[in-house]
């Protein structure tokens, strides 16, 4: 793939954030506050689902972690805004028709948040009492809340990040980096590899956990490699390469 193609691709989110980042910025700053503002009861939310009362060791660590906290909310409820200038860079060296972009970016969102949900109802809340499960008549828990906020708002961004496996092994595929058919031979090794990722990415280190995160991995790699599959015998690109005429 050329280079030139991406320097223009940034050079034109450049140009749209210097247009558009008057109109994008002060709302963006107005729900961060607004977060901010109701991050306490959503934290309060948290303290009852997972049963434990938060607790802090510095005079900053309430500020500072609420600042964190929200910050990973409002990354999660604009994630529609910077998906779409993501796809829209790499639109500038695909070209796809509407109809595929549109495709790209629902079926985005559509992975992200199931990414993140999946995180929230059953990763963390299994993995929190199994590691909570430890304590004895002598040993309680004292959570910090600076620790849970940044453990809870990895992992919900990281699940979500995770679910776009299959979007990003057809956009390999599309640019040519990466070949379905090659990638399918080595499938023992991809959940061999799949089930060390989830060992080392989950919170806690037994099994059941681990198969929660591998088997889903799984199936997302194969259905990237079936995108990858299917967009290769389609046409995606709304511009199609004019082939030079050959001399008589």
């Amino acid at each position: 793939m050329n280079r030139s193609y991406f320097v223009k691709a940034l050079k034109s989110i450049f140009l749209l954030f210097k247009k558009k980042g008057f109109y994008i910025l002060p709302p963006s700053l107005i729900l961060y506050i607004a977060i901010f503002f109701y991050s306490p009861q959503i934290l309060l939310h948290l303290e009852k689902k997972f049963q434990q009362n938060f607790v802090f060791f510095t005079v900053s660590e309430p500020l500072l972690s609420l600042l964190r906290f929200s910050f990973c909310i409002f990354l999660i409820l604009v994630f529609p805004l910077i998906y779409f200038g993501l796809l829209s860079l790499f639109d500038e060296v695909l070209h796809l028709k509407k109809s595929f972009f549109l495709m790209f970016y629902f079926l985005g969102l559509i992975f992200f948040y199931l990414g993140v949900a999946f995180a929230y109802f059953i990763t963390l809340p299994y993995g929190i009492k199994f590691l909570i499960s430890f304590k004895t008549e002598s040993l309680e828990a004292s959570i910090s809340l600076s620790h849970f906020v940044n453990f809870f708002s990895f992992f919900l961004i990281i699940f979500g990040l995770i679910f776009e496996l299959p979007l990003f092994l057809a956009l390999l595929s599309l640019l040519k980096i990466l070949k379905p058919y090659k990638v399918a031979k080595y499938r023992k090794e991809i959940f061999f590899f799949c089930v060390v990722f989830a060992a080392i990415i989950t919170p806690t280190p037994d099994a059941i956990n681990m198969s929660l995160l591998a088997i889903p991995l799984y199936i997302l790699f194969e259905l990237g490699l079936f995108l990858g599959r299917f967009l290769e015998k389609v046409n995606i690109r709304a511009v199609e390469i004019q082939k030079e005429p050959q001399p008589e």
